[in-house]
């Protein structure tokens, strides 16, 4: 009996699993990306002062948000380092960046997408209303 029980919440537990998958948002249009891009680096430039502040770039695939960042950190005088799967001895020095961009809920009915710098050990956060990128909300700071 226990055994049949076991086997059974197991199956229950695989099946259930494959409906767990991530949600893909919507791509953003290039006007958004430009506003989110240009509010998150002077954003930073506020924090850590440019041709003074080395980043690593930790992304996962290349998109246009993450493309548009990084040639802005530039122009601001950033040192930027793109991170690949290096060893240990070959660690580039600076300080780690990442960036998420969320959609909160559907986009396309008046929803959020919610902007999070990840910076060393460091965490910035904004909400952008989807409707109207212009009027974000204050950026949220956590150690």
């Amino acid at each position: 009996m226990k055994s049949v029980l076991l086997i059974a919440s197991c199956m229950l537990v695989s099946w259930l699993s494959g409906c767990a998958q991530q949600a893909i948002m919507p791509p953003l249009p290039e006007t958004a990306v430009n506003i989110i891009t240009k509010d998150a680096t002077g954003q930073l430039t506020s924090l850590y002062p440019p041709a003074q502040t080395h980043f690593v770039m930790v992304q996962g695939e290349p998109d246009l948000l993450g493309n548009q960042f990084k040639n802005k950190l530039r122009n601001c005088g950033y040192a930027l380092h793109e991170n690949q799967e290096n060893t240990a001895a070959n660690q580039p020095v600076g300080i780690q960046l990442s960036y998420l961009l969320d959609a909160l809920t559907d986009v396309s009915h008046y929803g959020y997408y919610r902007l999070t710098l990840n910076i060393g050990k460091e965490q910035l956060s904004r909400l952008y209303d989807a409707s109207d990128l212009t009027q974000p909300n204050y950026w949220s700071y956590r150690k």
